[in-house]
């Protein structure tokens, strides 16, 4: 089996190396035959010249036409019988390309991993929100009403300790798109990605597309993958203004009238659904003994990262969730029960 990881590549030259080391390393622990194909959009000659002295087996040059437009292109020029696309600020954990052909093995149709913050694995990402109308709605009522919040907060975490727990490739509703693993039949079934985006929901209005006539989404949850978001976006003026554009766009051709209207009619709220005790700026987060630890910009913590039964959050990531003024918060379960059982955040 050949296996080939289509990366597209925005100024990425000091990403792209760990990304396609980590690959070949895995792909060689699966037993495959690997393939790099970056698609360089950067249009700069001296980052060009970087990508190239890295080496990769497929460098497209191609203008700037966004994210969706370079995945078709390195997908159609891949050879590939399972594609991997990705963003080039990737790291591959052991296993973890075993893991995602494992989940293919298995006939889910796209496959995603589970994403990491740290170079440790323990900080988990959230898993991908489903994308339907109905659980949008649901999910911004919950944003609204304390009560609604708090009486879905069970079901909540139970998903979340089922993904974050597991040691198989589970069925989930979506997929972050930083890493999707198809087969090129199963890419060709369900056609390429719309270049109407130039970035953001491109993977979303997919994956949508897909499941809609019948895909099958898993999450390899033994396939850990560290995923250093916004290397390139985090730094492009207008991100934030693209990123709405895009989420107006999908709304508007994926959601029915009533839907949008009603999606609008439910608004926002940074209200705290529970007591967050504020700590002076240089004060540490206290040990707990939890089943999990949260932390999200958002008091209502939607989504959020974390950690299964750990005594403490790495000293890094505390530090990062103090510098952005992120809540922190413990959760235990017992009798199938969760709680809250502390809430921290900085400044007075």
């Amino acid at each position: 089996m050949k296996v080939s990881l289509v990366v597209v590549c925005h100024h990425s030259s000091r990403v792209l190396p760990t990304c396609s080391e980590t690959f070949r390393r895995e792909a060689a622990a699966a037993g495959v035959e690997a393939e790099v194909v970056a698609v360089e959009h950067s249009e700069d000659a001296a980052e060009l010249a970087k990508v190239e002295a890295i080496g990769v087996e497929r460098l497209l040059v191609r203008p700037n036409r966004g994210y969706a437009a370079g995945l078709n292109s390195g997908a159609s020029e891949a050879e590939g019988d399972v594609l991997i696309l990705a963003n080039p600020d990737i790291r591959f954990f052991p296993g973890s390309v075993g893991a995602l052909l494992n989940g293919v093995e298995r006939d889910f149709d796209v496959v995603g991993p589970q994403f990491v913050w740290d170079e440790d694995g323990q900080v988990l990402l959230p898993a991908a929100e489903d994308p339907a109308p109905h659980a949008e709605f649901g999910r911004a009522i919950r944003r609204r009403s304390p009560r609604v919040w708090s009486a879905g907060l069970g079901r909540s975490l139970d998903e979340t300790w089922r993904l974050w727990t597991a040691e198989e490739t589970l069925a989930v509703a979506g997929l972050r798109g930083a890493l999707l693993t198809v087969t090129k039949e199963t890419l060709g079934r369900f056609g390429p990605f719309d270049e109407g985006y130039f970035l953001y929901y491109e993977e979303t209005e997919w994956l949508w597309r897909a499941r809609r006539r019948g895909a099958r989404l898993g999450l390899a949850a033994g396939a850990r993958v560290q995923h250093r978001w916004g290397h390139a976006t985090g730094q492009s003026e207008g991100a934030t203004d693209r990123e709405a554009m895009s989420r107006r766009r999908f709304v508007a051709r994926n959601y029915g009238g009533l839907w949008q209207w009603m999606l609008r009619a439910s608004g926002t709220s940074s209200r705290e659904p529970m007591k967050v005790v504020r700590l002076d700026d240089e004060a540490s987060v206290p040990e707990a003994v939890n089943d999990l630890w949260l932390a999200s910009p958002f008091p209502h913590l939607m989504p959020a990262l974390g950690a299964v039964r750990a005594g403490a959050l790495s000293a890094p990531f505390l530090e990062f969730c103090r510098a952005w003024r992120w809540v922190v918060a413990s959760a235990s379960r017992s009798a199938n029960d969760w709680r809250i059982t502390g809430a921290w955040t900085w400044g007075r």
